[in-house]
């Protein structure tokens, strides 16, 4: 029976906060469906992860997709809902939370965006990337969603004109400070311990029915809710290894570049690999799956990168503008055609390990292989997961992470996993 539902705007945002149950042994799947019925998925079950995708809609579109998934669930009988949120602020945000909140019909609902072991910290309201307020961090550069504001509260009310207050870490057990009409409770955060303390004081509050936040706190919920535990087992496949980044991110580009110095042999995408809409009928293409598969077979290693630097973002911004391909549908277009790529790879070679960064492209991944949904089974390291895909023809592990999470050095953390050198937790 499910227990909890959490609603994602992204593919590995889903993941990342699935797998705080599941590696818990909690039984826990994510889809990308929508319309999935919660009481076909069987007594297994007890966390329902649902990615929507989004991250890129309009605020409208984002609010009704929320709206009518939690209202569905609650005539289901499911009893606590989780609305996942980006902890660089990205997306829907006010939107999202004011839909959990309207449609659940509780007054408040409690917003913890914190993520400390990935370094992101809220205090007296503001958002905190590795130190540096959110509007001057590295994600107010971000080539297609820039944020430039630093207090949650503000971010909020661009979408909302549902009421926020701020909580500070001295105020989680002062029942006062918490409003009586409906209200976006934003609480502050610096450490795991503040998560678990600031749990305990929502529990005894009675308001756990509707939270939202990153995986920060989500990971906090299993015990808080006394979920069942059931063994999970990571059975892992040391063939070989394929990395596929469509991430822009600054922090996935120098991870790559780490990744190079260290020897292994990384493929930059071109500008019309990436956005040329056939490119994956073309002879170039076969050429490129030919390369891939035979690196694969003779080194077990081989990585696919949308950018190498910076600067190919402007390169492909200025082709798009040549082939009047609209700036909205970039995103898009370069997820596609990876997808496409990465297909015909797992069509030709036998990849025994599969590995994605960023959201938009490991949903147009597992939408071209006809993914039903993952099972999120070990996090590697904060926002790096392990899982189980389930799908008709092509069934395998994939290992996930979100384009601005991760150490430097992830794709060695990563490989370490895969290989036997050592285990993550």
């Amino acid at each position: 029976m499910v227990l909890l539902l959490v609603i994602a705007d992204d593919f590995t945002g889903a993941l990342d906060t699935g797998v705080q149950f599941s590696k818990k042994n909690v039984p826990t799947l994510v889809t990308t469906n929508e319309n999935i019925d919660v009481k076909s998925i069987g007594v297994d079950v007890e966390v329902l992860v649902v990615d929507i995708e989004s991250r890129h809609s309009s605020p409208e579109q984002a609010y009704a997709a929320v709206h009518r998934i939690v209202k569905n669930a609650v005539r289901e009988g499911v009893p606590c809902f989780y609305k996942k949120t980006d902890s660089a602020l990205r997306g829907n945000i006010g939107a999202e939370l004011s839909a959990l909140l309207d449609a659940s019909d509780e007054k408040t609902l409690a917003f913890v965006p914190a993520f400390p072991k990935s370094k992101r910290v809220t205090i007296k309201g503001i958002q905190y990337i590795e130190g540096v307020e959110l509007g001057k961090s590295i994600f107010s550069e971000d080539p297609f969603e820039p944020v430039k504001m630093s207090s949650v509260a503000e971010i909020i009310r661009q979408q909302t004109t549902l009421p926020t207050v701020n909580i500070s870490t001295n105020n989680y057990d002062n029942t006062e400070t918490t409003p009586h009409e409906r209200t976006i409770c934003v609480y502050d955060a610096q450490s795991d311990e503040d998560l678990v303390r600031l749990g305990a004081a929502l529990k005894k509050s009675g308001s756990l029915r509707a939270l939202a936040g990153c995986a920060g706190f989500a990971e906090t919920l299993s015990e808080l809710m006394g979920l069942r535990a059931e063994k999970i087992a990571w059975e892992g496949n040391k063939k070989n290894i394929l990395i596929v980044s469509g991430s822009v991110n600054q922090k996935t580009i120098d991870q790559m570049n780490y990744a190079k110095k260290a020897g292994y042999h990384v493929i930059t995408l071109s500008t019309e690999q990436k956005l040329d809409r056939g490119f994956h009928t073309r002879e170039e293409c076969d050429r490129l799956v030919e390369n891939v598969s035979g690196l694969l077979s003779r080194t077990g290693k081989a990585i696919i990168e949308a950018v190498s630097e910076r600067g190919q973002i402007l390169e492909s911004d200025r082709y798009a503008r040549q082939k009047g391909i609209p700036s909205n549908e970039l995103r898009h277009l370069i997820s596609e055609n990876i997808a496409q790529i990465v297909r015909q790879i797992l069509d030709k070679a036998d990849v025994g390990n599969l590995v994605i960064f960023g959201g938009d492209t490991l949903y147009s991944v597992m939408k071209k292989i006809k993914c039903e949904g993952i099972i999120p089974l070990l996090e590697i390291s904060p926002g790096v997961v392990a899982a189980k895909t389930i799908s008709i023809s092509h069934g395998f592990r994939v290992i996930t992470k979100s384009g601005g999470l991760g150490n430097e050095d992830v794709i060695k953390v990563i490989d370490n996993f895969i290989f036997g050198v050592q285990h993550h937790d």
